[in-house]
């Protein structure tokens, strides 16, 4: 029997799914004016090197309702089940997903991973930690290359012992800050956690609207007190010129 297809924009307040027994299963509702958002978490996905498919999937699971099975993401993705795999595979390979068995249903379940820090670090650790781990190769390869056949007195090998040089200090930085970021997002009562989540309370609009246009940001200024709106948006810095000019025009 082939397999159930709905419409990943659909309106519905669930969409079918055919399962492998036949039957029918409820795949939870996305909002089509959050799944008119997927091609950017895919345009953010490419800018970093990755496939377009994995922003997609992604995305999809963070705007989702709940945890989803891999049928029910290439149904409404309407992609291939092995892409669909792959791409799961490698999300949670890059630690940007979850997934665990659910007994119940007898399938896997994604979710999206809630700290994006971890993501990124995941991806810095192994991406650009790698770039710079060739980098420094080469460098040594030809390091020994050139002090071989011209001398340590090459001009070539100074700039060669820099760079093997930096690429070292690059990737200890990179560790460290690495390093201090998991352990203090892991502690809730640090300082840089309790930054990262004032900073998301406070400062989320800038965020909202590269990822999801005006309207999110909108609707994130609307939890704030109107009083502290209209203080912001009529306060302005009074420059000492202008206090100037209002005490000549006091006197006058």
């Amino acid at each position: 029997m082939p397999q159930a297809r709905t419409d990943p924009t659909s309106t519905g307040p669930d969409a079918s799914v055919e399962s492998p027994s036949g039957q029918s299963e409820l795949v939870p509702a996305v909002d089509p004016q959050l799944l008119a958002e997927l091609p950017t978490f895919e345009q953010f996905f490419k800018t970093f090197g990755f496939k377009r498919v994995l922003g997609r999937v992604w995305g999809f699971l963070v705007l989702s309702e709940g945890p989803l099975s891999s049928k029910e993401i290439a149904a409404r993705l309407e992609i291939s089940a092995g892409a669909t795999s792959t791409t799961l595979n490698e999300l949670g390979e890059w630690g940007a997903i979850t997934s665990s068995f659910d007994s119940s249903r007898r399938c896997h379940l994604h979710s999206p991973v809630g700290n994006a820090l971890s993501i990124v670090a995941t991806v810095f650790r192994r991406r650009e930690q790698v770039v710079f781990q060739q980098f420094r190769a080469t460098a040594q390869r030809s390091l020994a290359f050139i002090s071989e056949r011209y001398g340590e007195r090459d001009p070539r090998v100074l700039t060669l012992r820099s760079i093997v040089t930096t690429c070292d200090i690059a990737e200890a930085m990179m560790q460290l800050v690495l390093s201090a970021v998991q352990n203090a997002m892991s502690d809730s009562e640090s300082v840089l956690s309790r930054a990262i989540n004032a900073a998301f309370k406070v400062g989320v609009g800038t965020p909202a609207r590269w990822l999801f246009g005006a309207a999110v940001a909108a609707s994130e200024e609307e939890r704030l007190p109107a009083t502290q709106l209209t203080a912001e948006s009529d306060s302005e810095p009074v420059s000492e010129d202008d206090r100037d000019d209002d005490r000549e025009d006091d006197d006058a």
